[in-house]
């Protein structure tokens, strides 16, 4: 596993007792790390991933977190697929997200919830499936990463969706069997504020050099 720091740094594999000795002579540490660990599949194309983040919104300031995610990059069907595992800490949803460049669409499937949500994709905050394979390529070999930092985007759920053949075979199967509704995005910034009393649920993923939460509100 290839430890990459997002500041300016040495890189390197240690073992736990080098880690431990590291820590203790250095300077404090980055505010956001990736691990990644390739899968041994054809091409390179499927990744598992980790970030380690700090979490504004923790009781305990600065909280240090860690987002997992599996990556699946289909460059000649130019779309990606994301599944986010049950945190352990907290911090969001289990989900399955799908960005399809093609249809120009991402869906989230909230495992908790066990349902669809859809909406525009949105090109400023994921990065086409040949850039984010480069970008993971590069954490591999050892490049180096500016400081990431957490946004936050809001969506509001608008319509329940009937014909999901019309989403594409991709999100199709997705979210075949499952209660599908449109979104409507409302805000995105750097700022994490406080979850509110409004009936949201929340999933942390990333598919740049950030993290991003995503808060889904009106959730029926």
């Amino acid at each position: 596993m290839v430890k990459i720091s997002f500041q300016p740094a040495v890189a390197g594999v240690k073992g736990d007792k080098a880690d431990k000795a590291a820590a203790g002579a250095s300077a404090p540490g980055p505010a956001a790390e990736i691990l990644l660990t390739p899968a041994r599949l054809a091409r390179d194309n499927f990744f598992h991933c980790g970030v380690f983040y700090e979490d504004p919104l923790s009781a305990q300031m600065p909280a240090r977190m860690e987002l997992e995610e599996d990556v699946k990059i289909y460059l000649e069907e130019n779309y990606e697929r994301i599944n986010v595992p049950v945190p352990q800490f907290g911090g969001g949803d289990p989900a399955d997200i799908i960005h399809d460049f093609q249809r120009g669409l991402t869906a989230y499937h909230d495992i908790s919830l066990d349902k669809c949500y859809v909406i525009e994709l949105n090109t400023t905050i994921v990065l086409p499936p040949r850039n984010f394979w480069e970008l993971l390529m590069n954490v591999k070999r050892g490049t180096y990463l500016p400081q990431t930092y957490i946004i936050q985007e809001e969506m509001v759920v608008t319509e329940h969706v009937n014909d999901k053949e019309a989403l594409g075979s991709f999100i199709y199967h997705l979210c075949s069997g499952k209660d599908t509704y449109r979104l409507r995005r409302r805000a995105t910034q750097r700022r994490i504020t406080k979850r509110g009393a409004k009936n949201c649920s929340a999933i942390r993923h990333f598919e740049n050099t950030f993290v991003v939460e995503t808060r889904i509100c009106g959730v029926v």
